[in-house]
């Protein structure tokens, strides 16, 4: 798990973001994220680890296919609208960074 001081440097990365609020409508591809955002596959794995780590995302893998969803126990409703508020108030409240 990601200490509790290095969850902000975790969801504070405007690509790991976009990532979370792109999840939050469906379960989707890696490449179907790389092409929504404009970014290579590899980036977008490699920015996908490390919200694994955090426990963040979640990655079923298909053969060759990766599909990313998130874990029950996040919200799929906090990240809609404002995800960058609403998304900090739960890190917060379950890392007890307050």
């Amino acid at each position: 798990m990601v200490e509790k001081t290095n969850m902000i440097k975790v969801v504070g990365n405007e690509t790991r973001l976009k990532i979370l609020d792109s999840l939050s409508s469906k379960d989707k591809h890696i490449t179907e994220i790389a092409n929504e955002l404009g970014i290579s596959c590899t980036s977008i794995s490699k920015h996908v680890r490390v919200l694994e780590e955090a426990k963040l995302v979640e990655r079923n893998i298909f053969g060759k296919s990766h599909v990313l969803s998130l874990p029950n126990k996040v919200n799929k409703k906090i990240i809609n609208q404002d995800y960058s508020s609403d998304l900090e108030l739960y890190i917060l409240d379950n890392y007890y960074l307050v």
